[in-house]
């Protein structure tokens, strides 16, 4: 078979987007509801709180851990299809 190789950036954008757009809405959601707890994400992300500014803090620090994932991702993903080449 012939693998195509996976571009980094591309991959990293696209699990960035996606990722803090979830968290984006995910806290939205809480907010309206009026969930005012601690959240989990708090854990993970700093800065990251249930309010509408939190929002735009999660969507941000969950765009930069997407870009990063995804970025590793697609670099293991091609160095393992080179080593299968060779």
């Amino acid at each position: 078979m012939n693998y195509q190789r996976i571009n980094p950036i591309a991959l990293g954008v696209g699990l960035g987007v996606i990722e803090g757009l979830a968290i984006f809405a995910a806290t939205i959601i809480l907010f309206l509801q009026g969930d005012r707890g601690s959240a989990f994400l708090s854990k993970l992300f700093p800065f990251y709180t249930i309010s509408l500014a939190g929002a735009f803090i999660g969507l941000i620090e969950g765009f930069i851990d997407g870009f990063i994932g995804g970025v590793i991702l697609a670099l293991v993903y091609n160095a393992i299809l080179k080593l299968r080449k060779d």
